[in-house]
């Protein structure tokens, strides 16, 4: 894995986990790693949106998503 999906993963990571201890830090490390301020934004919005509808589909009491037996993606490490 490269370093700039290493820390948009580990900023995402800490949006989700502990979104009070973000700061301008983690922005920088960002930047650092070549994202721009259009792609931060983006990255913070779609984490966002993903931990709300989460988050609202647990409080509402529905099944969490299930990968399908026999699936075969690459993210879910049976590809």
């Amino acid at each position: 894995m490269d370093d700039q999906t290493r820390a948009l993963l580990r900023y995402a990571s800490k949006l989700t986990e502990t979104p009070s201890l973000v700061d301008e830090d983690d922005i920088g490390l960002l930047r650092e790693c070549g994202w721009d301020e259009q792609a931060i934004w983006e990255i913070t919005a779609l984490t966002s949106f993903f931990n709300f509808s989460g988050r609202l589909e647990a409080a509402s009491g529905l099944p969490p998503d299930e990968i399908p037996e026999g699936a075969r993606i690459a993210e879910a490490g049976n590809s």
